[in-house]
């Protein structure tokens, strides 16, 4: 537990310097170091996974974050072509009997962490309030996580998941919905009267935002144990002291982000 509070006193404030710099260069780069080693962690978990092909994948999510995310909608297709016709020149050229499963790995890998990731980067470039909406991703995604491990230590006694997630109980579950439910709400209430944002109801919409976001958030970091599990690994690495590894520490951000981009971008398109 000390680490963890030491690790958050540290890296709370230099994540909040990164995004207020409003440097996007700075952020692609330190967004794709952070997928890179999330990406290895993800590779380096499976027993028999053939390394060599995460070199693709490491390749390939650095290309994407040079040439793709700049023109997101427009160039995503041919790059996921050009990603799996490689996998596929390279497991013809390396024959082994193991590669269709190589495959599936690495290209997982990339959608899991590199793809879901670069969200991060679009909600910040969502004109002209990416830089207010990007708080509503750890908002929803650690406020989930604290009032989960929080009610659950305290009143839990139902098991969510047994098998899958032992120390998970349902009252946590709740208790992860409530409180980023009401911390997003209490968000938009801020944003609205702080900031320029002009979007009807927008605190109803931060509130809706919590409480479907905190479900997937939670089923994020359900999938991160499943792999876990699969994989008979206690944590994915030990790059931040007291949570584990990339993985371990954003993996309930890895699958919400992508709802709130989407969500966000509707209500500035149709506002």
């Amino acid at each position: 537990m000390k680490q963890r509070v030491i690790t958050s006193v540290i890296g709370l404030p230099m994540l909040i310097c990164i995004i207020m710099s409003k440097n996007t260069l700075l952020i692609n780069s330190i967004l794709m170091v952070v997928c890179l080693i999330g990406l290895k962690e993800f590779y380096n978990s499976f027993e028999n996974y053939n390394m060599s092909f995460s070199l693709v994948g490491f390749g390939f999510s650095i290309l994407y974050y040079i040439f793709v995310i700049p023109n997101f909608n427009s160039s995503i297709g041919l790059f996921i072509f050009l990603f799996l016709l490689s996998l596929i020149l390279y497991s013809i050229v390396f024959y082994n009997k193991n590669n269709a499963k190589n495959i599936v790995i690495t290209f997982a890998g990339f959608f899991y962490v590199t793809y879901m990731f670069s969200y991060i980067s679009q909600i910040i470039n969502i004109k002209p309030q990416g830089y207010v909406f990007i708080w509503l991703i750890f908002i929803v995604a650690w406020s989930s996580d604290t009032f989960a491990y929080a009610v659950g230590k305290t009143i839990g006694k139902r098991k969510l998941t047994p098998e899958l997630s032992p120390n998970k109980s349902v009252e946590g579950f709740i208790g992860g919905i409530v409180g980023a439910t009401i911390l997003s709400y209490i968000y938009g209430i801020i944003v609205v009267r702080l900031t320029n944002v002009n979007i009807n109801s927008f605190p109803l919409y931060c509130l809706f935002i919590g409480s479907v976001g905190s479900i997937i958030s939670q089923c994020g970091d359900l999938i991160a144990s499943l792999i876990k599990r699969f994989n008979g690994i206690k944590d994915f690495g030990k790059i931040i002291p007291g949570h584990g590894g990339i993985l371990d520490r954003f993996d309930s951000v890895i699958l919400v982000t992508p709802f709130i981009y989407y969500i966000l971008s509707a209500l500035i398109k149709y506002r």
